[in-house]
Formats: C-alpha cells, structure tokens, sequence
C-alpha cells in the first residue's frame, strides 16, 4: 500500500526532476561566465568550479522538488509540513558550507570570486530553497485548481444524464398507459384489431427499451418508432388518422433525441384527433436550415382551447418533457416553440444542432 502511494506522487514530477536537473546546469553556467570573462582562468577551469560550487544542489534540486510535492505548505497539517522544510533546509545549508570548505582548498584564490559579507553563502542557498518550494507550491494550486474544474464538470455531466435518464422514464409509463387505454377501447368493439395491437406493442416496447441507454439515435430510428407506434393508433382510429411524413433522405442520419417525436404526436392524436369526428391529419416534416435540424409536427385539429389561448393550456407530460430534455442536451443551441397551425390545429417547431455523430452525454 505505501509503495503504491509512494510511486503515485513520484512518478508524475519526472519532468520537475529533469527541469531541476536544467536548473542546476544553468546556475553552474550562469555562475562561471563571469569567471572565464573576468578572472585569468579557462572555460574549462570556471564551468569545473561552478559545478563543485554547486554540487550538493545536483541532489538537492530534484530533492527539495520531491518534497515540496510530498509535504505541500497548506493549511492541513502546516506546522508539520513547515517544520519538515525548516530541518531539510538548515541540511542543506550545513551540507554547502562544507562543501564550500572543499572547494576552498581545492581550487586556486584566482578562481574565487567575493561572495559578499560572511553567511551570504547561506542565504543563498536558503535563497533557492524556499524559491523552489514556491515554485512547486505554485504547480501543486494549479493541478489542484484543474482536477477540481474537471471534477466539477465531470459532476454536472453526470448530472445532466441523470436527469435526462428520469425524463426519459417519465415517457415510457405515459406511452404505455394511454396505449393499453386504446387496445381496452377495442377488446370489445374490435377484438382482432385490439389483439393485433397488443402485438404491435410488443414490438414497440422492445424498440423502446433497445433505446434506453441512448440518448440521442438517427432521425431513420426515430421514424421507425413513430411509425409503429402510428401504426397502433390506426388500427383505433381508422380512417379518421392519416399521417405524412416529409424527411429528406440526407437528413435521416441527422440525430435526434431518442423518443423526442413520440410524446409530440401522441398529444397530437389525444388533443387533435381525437375530440374530433371528421378525418385528421398529422403531419411530420424534417429539414435542413444552415447548422440546424428544424423539426415540425403538426395536427389540423381543434387547436388551442378558446378559453385558454395560452399553449401551455395543451400541456401534459409529453411538451414540458420534450421542452426540459432539449435543454438539457443543448442548452441555448436550440429553439422549441408550439402555437396554431394553418390554417387550423396545432403546431410544435424544434430547432436543434444538425449532427451527424451523437452528443458525448456520459450514462449514469
């Protein structure tokens, strides 16, 4: 378990190891230009004592970086933390001005430079430790700072597919009802009619249940599944429902939301149709405007209630539905509109993205 975790916090700084690496060659350089520029000494000589200079911090570089990510200064156990810091770094400091002592003996006083003021050699290095720490505190805010965007968008995906999974519930059981409503209008007026119904159901509802984890299907599925399910709904009404159907044959790969023209036609026939005795038409048209699908289902019923002139008055579950799906698939990238056709009955217009590869909506 401890080894697990130990190489899950050292393996993603490899590349904050090798740029410590960098760093340390660019201070040894940076610290022998001026030598091999102003003292009587070689390229060779300065680059030599830079990097005994320097030595130590070719550990303690790709150390401090490892540590820094293995003891964050935050508010969860600070003291701690600080106090970790505060014994590696006075380590480091300890172990440079010995080194510093060797590099004294070592090379000749023409490559020495002044280094200021006694302990300065200290502070330097007390310098580049907590500089170091800064730094790498810095990278840990920032993929902190991304982790939680992603977690937080990774949440509200999730979240969206939920509630577009309980809309997608709340269709089926609607569906079903009013559907077993027609085949008992039947049983006793029509008893072959009801019982071929019943089949037909059958196969509608396992179209249904094929789609349940999809929330977007070709406009060709789609149409598969009205026509089924028109299919029940003219064997009640007879030659009181005919149907048209007007979708060009390069829109069918277009997607749709899976069940989004079911619960618009159902109220068509509940609202349009069916309150009246003359013969009624429903008609469903698909087409192309720039990037968009525009999609019209319409009915030359009765239209909008009198009294109620308001279209939320031919309301149920199926158009509040439909409304609070598109939004969650495509928040402001799409239109829904309903209101009288012409030049009589009732009108519903969507507008959505025109694409021909399904959204990436995750499942729950």
């Amino acid at each position: 378990m401890t080894r697990t975790s130990g190489s899950s916090w050292i393996a993603p700084h490899v590349a904050i190891i090798v740029t410590a690496l960098l760093l340390w060659a660019s201070l040894v350089l940076l610290f022998s230009a001026p030598l091999a520029l102003t003292r009587p000494a070689s390229w060779r000589q300065a680059i030599a004592f830079g990097a005994w200079f320097w030595a130590l911090w070719l550990l303690f570089l790709p150390m401090v970086a490892l540590l820094s990510f293995r003891f964050p200064i935050e508010r969860r156990r600070l003291i701690r933390n600080v106090l970790i810091h505060l014994f590696v770094c006075l380590f480091v400091v300890s172990a440079n001005r010995a080194n510093f002592r060797v590099v004294d003996k070592i090379f000749p006083r023409t490559l020495r430079m002044p280094l200021g003021p006694p302990g300065f050699n200290a502070a330097l290095d007390v310098l580049v430790y907590w500089s170091l720490v800064g730094l790498c505190q810095a990278i840990t805010n920032f993929r902190r700072s991304q982790e939680r965007d992603r977690r937080a968008a990774a949440l509200e995906a999730r979240l969206a597919s939920s509630k577009l999974q309980a809309l997608r519930m709340q269709i089926n059981p609607h569906f079903l009802f009013n559907t077993l409503n027609s085949i008992a209008a039947l049983v006793y007026v029509n008893p072959r009619a009801a019982d071929e119904m019943l089949g037909d159901l059958s196969k509608l509802l396992r179209r249904s249940l094929d789609t349940m984890e999809e929330q977007e299907i070709p406009l060709a599925r789609e149409l598969e599944f009205i026509r089924a399910y028109l299919g029940i709904e003219q064997k009640r009404f007879a030659e009181r429902l005919r149907v048209n159907l007007n979708v060009p044959d390069e829109l069918m790969k277009a997607f749709v939301p899976a069940l989004i023209l079911q619960p618009l036609v159902e109220n068509a026939i509940r609202h349009g149709i069916e309150p009246q005795r003359a013969p009624g038409l429903i008609s469903i048209e698909a087409k192309q405007e720039g990037t968009q699908l525009h999609l019209i289902v319409l009915d030359n019923g009765h239209g909008l209630p009198p009294a109620n002139p308001n279209p939320s008055g031919r309301r149920g579950i199926g158009l509040p539905n439909t409304q609070a799906r598109l939004k969650e698939l495509y928040g402001v990238n799409h239109s829904f509109s309903v209101g009288k056709a012409e030049p009589h009955g009732y009108r519903v217009d969507i507008r959505l993205p025109l694409h021909m590869e399904p959204l990436n909506v995750p499942s729950i």
